[in-house]
């Protein structure tokens, strides 16, 4: 008698707890239509997923699938569909061929993307997202269906992360080719050596040197032009003002000007002359960087005009 109450409870429990699923299901779903109506999509396809889960079936799936769908995230849609019709084969309902024809008709507007390395890319210990979800690496070269959108692949590799965002549209396709190492030939290991990481790094760090040193050259010239013009108006003003219109006929004011103005002209021409060694020299830099590399990376070279008391000149100087 005891089992028989005690069995008779649990049923009941089972069946108020049943009860209870079904009408949060059925109000998430009337939440679902109200949003859906309200075209607030995030929320009414939300709501539709958790109704399902609650109580799932063909019905609630295909409703899921429809938000998504009206939504624009037509992969997502595609998803729900083909599990609505797999649950229709499995339970051999007659909806199961509408279902498929509705999956049929919306896959060719489905955007595709493949995620590649090259055949010979080393992808030990290399790890890959796809909008911020983890991607198997067995699925690389494998065509796969997204949502309309721009879509962000992120991906580690020799302790370097990079990010490719592509933007797909509805019915397009794109390719993502990742920049792995390489194995070797001869021992299937990865290619990418420290010291060619060095090199790289040391060829970059020249040519920004060589850049900045032409660079500083041009500016040291273009600043001499300046002086050079100046120079030569106070120079000319003077002759006209103080020396009668000329050199030999100065006095002592136009001696002072004149000599003034020379001198600086003569300044401005050892800086445009150390200004044109200075790029030449930086375009050595560039263009020998990979080449001074691949003999020492502990050459650090500049080249500079200079002006002091003594005049002017060039400054070379490094470490070799």
């Amino acid at each position: 008698m005891k089992r028989l109450v005690i069995g008779s409870l649990v049923s009941a429990i089972c069946l108020l707890g049943g009860a209870a699923h079904a009408d949060r299901a059925d109000q998430l779903f009337k939440k679902g239509k109200k949003l859906l109506g309200e075209k607030k999509y995030a929320e009414a396809c939300t709501a539709f997923e958790e109704s399902d889960q609650l109580e799932s079936g063909i019905g609630a799936k295909l409703n899921v699938a429809k938000c998504y769908q009206e939504w624009g995230k037509l992969a997502t849609a595609w998803r729900w569909f083909s599990e609505a019709e797999q649950m229709a084969k499995d339970t051999k309902d007659d909806r199961a061929a509408k279902i498929h024809a509705l999956a049929e008709e919306l896959d060719p507007s489905i955007p595709r993307l493949t995620i590649k390395a090259s055949r010979d890319a080393d992808t030990r210990g290399v790890v890959i997202k796809l909008d911020g979800a983890p991607f198997d690496i067995s699925a690389l070269g494998a065509e796969r269906r997204v949502d309309p959108g721009p879509h962000q692949v992120d991906y580690t590799a020799g302790g370097a992360t990079r990010t490719k965002v592509v933007p797909i549209e509805r019915g397009g396709s794109f390719e993502i080719t990742l920049e792995l190492p390489r194995k070797s030939r001869v021992s299937g290991k990865s290619n990418v050596e420290p010291q060619a990481v060095a090199d790289r790094e040391a060829i970059r760090n020249r040519r920004f040197i060589g850049l900045g040193i032409t660079g500083g050259g041009v500016l040291a010239m273009g600043i001499a032009g300046i002086v050079t013009l100046r120079a030569r108006g106070d120079y000319n003003h003077a002759i006209s003002a103080h020396c009668g219109g000329s050199p030999d006929r100065c006095d002592d004011v136009g001696l002072a000007a004149t000599h003034s103005a020379r001198h600086r002209a003569n300044i401005a021409t050892g800086v445009t002359i150390g200004g044109l060694a200075a790029v030449a020299g930086g375009l050595v830099v560039y263009f020998t960087a990979s080449r001074a590399a691949a003999h020492s990376d502990e050459h650090a070279l500049y080249l500079a005009p200079s002006l002091g008391g003594d005049g002017t000149g060039v400054v070379f100087g490094g470490a070799f």
